[in-house]
């Protein structure tokens, strides 16, 4: 019991700033109420229940960290204009059902590391007491304010939306059953093990597997095969959430993390597996359609595709799930996400993806603005993420140009803040 006081000393003594735009009263409110629940679950619970004591224990050391870690967000420390469009998508998919209501979860975002450590930590298991979910949202501290790469935080999403019980149910039936198709290489444990150990993996991942310590019988003995259907699973949400912008992110990062692309981790499966996915999965949701010839953003758009297959690997063994599987998940999630918008992405229209480019390129902020004709201001909403697919645009169309991918980045992010603005004055005209 004592831990319980000394929880709450930390807690009077933490969260006593701001935190985000929302303050950290609500954030105070919830931790309080977790506290009081596990105290006195732990005050009615016998010496010798070893178990309540143990889990409300470890309920009490999550929260701890959990105060610790809301104590370290900092407005400074991270992308805010991003944030604040990625929690309204949190908010759509997250929102829970609870004794108190329909809650939408609190967000808070710390900044830590480098280029492995964007996450989103979505609470699997929180005190019964608990009135509301907390999303921890880590940006890589080296990539603060590189908005292009915050894409990939779609993925992060992924594993907040799956692990959300409203959801559970629909994914497993919709998307989990048919990536693991009886007649698939993800059908079983083994039946993927045998596809990774087969003849015709190329040489470098041979290479790898000799050097792995253990054989095929043991790999998923040594990794965690729902971990990899999880990570696969995030990777199609993410695409369908954030669009092209997400293919660009995942290519980059996880290339530039395992660049042979042949190499796996306890809970991750092979970069060039997960890339050739995102890519086809791209192409049969039509997101690298290109204009016409003589449109101005052709010859751009199709440099930016151009760039975007060069991380795809060719070779059946690379092709880990059919065109069929990849179509029905895809499908699925769009239906999933379609009901809780503003989460599925929507492709903008050739011409305005070219006026974000245009302005782009003239080193001005991409924003929904112009001057017509007649000399009259006209503003008009824009999509963030169509801000973030014009980024990665105009970073791939000509390497050589004068704006630099720091610039492009730092012109991005000032552009959702000014859109946020747009989108305020158009809801009040």
């Amino acid at each position: 019991m004592q831990e319980c006081l000394n929880v709450r000393d930390l807690l009077d003594k933490t969260l006593r700033f701001d935190y985000g735009f929302d303050g950290s009263r609500e954030f105070f409110e919830e931790c309080i109420a977790r506290l009081e629940f596990i105290t006195s679950e732990l005050n009615a619970a016998s010496e010798t229940d070893l178990n309540a004591v143990e889990t409300n224990g470890g309920h009490l050391n999550e929260l701890a960290g959990l105060i610790c870690r809301i104590e370290r967000s900092s407005l400074g420390e991270y992308s805010w204009p991003f944030v604040e469009e990625l929690k309204k998508i949190a908010v759509a998919t997250c929102t829970e059902a609870t004794l108190h209501g329909d809650k939408p979860p609190k967000v808070y975002v710390l900044a830590d590391g480098g280029l492995d450590r964007y996450a989103i930590y979505s609470e699997k298991k929180k005190p019964s007491g608990s009135k509301r979910l907390i999303l921890t949202i880590v940006f890589p501290k080296s990539l603060k304010h590189f908005v292009l790469f915050h894409s990939i935080l779609g993925h992060e999403l992924g594993h907040a939306i799956w692990h959300r019980s409203k959801h559970q149910q629909y994914i497993k039936s919709r998307v989990i059953a048919v990536l693991a198709d009886p007649a698939g290489i993800f059908a079983s444990p083994q039946a993927t093990a045998r596809h990774l150990y087969s003849q015709s993996a190329p040489q470098e991942a041979k290479d790898f597997l000799s050097r792995v310590g253990f054989g095929e019988a043991e790999l998923f003995s040594n990794v965690q095969w729902t971990a990899w259907l999880e990570e696969i699973l995030c990777d199609l949400i993410g695409l369908v959430t954030f669009g092209p912008s997400f293919v660009a992110a995942l290519c980059e990062l996880l290339y530039g993390l395992t660049p042979s692309g042949v190499t796996f981790g306890r809970s991750h499966p092979l970069t060039s597996w997960r890339v050739n996915l995102i890519l086809k999965g791209a192409t049969l949701l039509g997101y690298d359609a290109v204009p016409e010839s003589s449109h101005p953003l052709h010859n751009d758009l199709q440099a930016f595709w151009s760039y975007a297959r060069g991380f795809q690997k060719s070779g059946t063994w690379f092709d880990v799930f059919s065109e069929s599987q990849i179509g029905s998940v895809l499908a699925a999630i769009q239906e999933l996400l379609g009901r809780l918008p503003p989460a599925s992405y929507g492709a903008p229209t050739f011409d305005a993806l070219y006026e974000l480019l245009a302005q782009l390129k003239k080193q001005i902020p991409p924003v929904g603005f112009k001057i017509n004709e007649r000399g009259e201001s006209v503003c008009n909403s824009v999509d963030f993420r169509h801000i973030t697919f014009a980024g990665w645009i105009a970073s791939k169309c000509n390497p050589t140009a004068e704006v630099p991918f720091s610039l492009i980045n730092k012109l991005c992010e000032h552009a959702i803040m000014q859109q946020r603005a747009i989108d305020t004055m158009l809801r009040a005209a």
